[in-house]
């Protein structure tokens, strides 16, 4: 038989080895319902600290995330703010290039103004000379040609009357026509031109125009028409013209052609 001590001794190791034995003193002493609800207590703070510790790790994962995703966006504003710092000064750069294009521009424009205005300026000059040149030679052509012209009447007048011809010799000037060599007596008529060169296309210019002036004024023609032209220079094709339209072609020198007097 077991001593009180042995006996106490054997329980409290049985209370604390045996879980059925310890719950049947419990139960027996009334403690079972307290054991019970102190087991579902700290089952449920099991549980708690099972989904805190759940809660904890999503929690962490999520800090975690968020400090990538900050990470992350903050490396892609900082390539956003390298890309703009990099535009920036590009556009400073293309800004820098488009002020020298456009200076060297104004400096090609200013010098493109430059070189027209001093263009101008020797056009100017070039033209005074050229309309002096042309105002000398219209004067003197103006003056050779009165002068020839009278040449021409003297020596047609003179070979006229060695022909036995008296006819005083002017020029005609009407609205639309001017003879350089004209005149008159109650039988016969001479008309013609004076020129520098006779070639055969001015011999047929000039007898279209007299007979322009035949159809048009023929009150200023008579019966008998010599036609003439006087000139310092005459071509052979002029003589061949001249001798088939009838033409009296005449120099200084003397006649060219035979004087032929045309019947109206």
């Amino acid at each position: 038989m077991l001593s009180n001590e042995e006996l106490k001794k054997k329980i409290l190791d049985m209370l604390e080895q045996d879980k059925e034995f310890r719950h049947a003193v419990a139960g027996a002493i009334g403690y079972k319902e307290i054991l019970d609800r102190i087991a579902r207590v700290e089952e449920e703070l099991r549980n708690l600290r099972e989904e805190t510790n759940k809660l904890r790790e999503e929690t962490n994962r999520l800090r975690q995330d968020m400090q990538e995703g900050f990470r992350r966006h903050d490396e892609e504003l900082k390539r956003h703010w390298e890309s703009i710092e990099k535009l920036r000064q590009d556009m400073i750069e293309g800004f820098r290039r488009h002020d020298e294009e456009f200076k060297r521009v104004w400096e090609s424009i200013e010098n493109l103004r430059r070189d027209m205005q001093e263009g101008f300026r020797r056009h100017d000059e070039e033209f005074k000379r050229i309309d002096k040149r042309l105002r000398s030679i219209e004067s003197y052509m103006e003056k050779t040609s009165l002068t020839l012209e009278e040449e021409a009447r003297d020596v047609i007048q003179y070979m006229l009357r060695e022909k036995g011809l008296t006819l005083s010799i002017s020029r005609l000037e009407l609205p639309d026509i001017e003879i350089d060599i004209y005149g008159v007596d109650t039988e016969y008529c001479i008309v013609g031109e004076v020129k520098t060169r006779a070639s055969s296309s001015l011999v047929e210019s000039v007898d279209k125009d007299i007979e322009l002036l035949c159809s048009r004024y023929p009150q200023y023609i008579r019966k008998k028409l010599i036609k003439v032209i006087y000139a310092m220079q005459i071509t052979q094709d002029a003589l061949n013209e001249g001798n088939k339209r009838n033409i009296w072609l005449v120099t200084a020198k003397g006649e060219l052609t035979s004087l032929k007097i045309v019947d109206r």
